[in-house]
């Protein structure tokens, strides 16, 4: 059998299922992820803003440590 993407259908369903979602805030907190979780991104586009609020749900957004120029 081939790897080769789609080229044979997948003949059982997801093994693990994910019963519920990620808390960016269930152990971790402090005030810095209080202070991005309550940010607003506004004055970028829509691609950039779907970016940066992904990256708040899934931790992965990192404030800058000095203003860019």
């Amino acid at each position: 059998m081939s790897s080769q993407k789609g080229n044979v259908t997948r003949s059982r369903p997801q093994r693990h299922q994910n019963t519920f979602s990620f808390k960016n805030d269930k152990f971790d907190k402090s005030v810095q992820t209080k202070k991005i979780n309550a940010k607003l991104h506004d004055g970028v586009c829509q691609r950039c803003k779907e970016v940066l609020e992904w990256r708040v749900k899934y931790s992965k957004y990192k404030p800058l440590s000095k203003p860019k120029k």
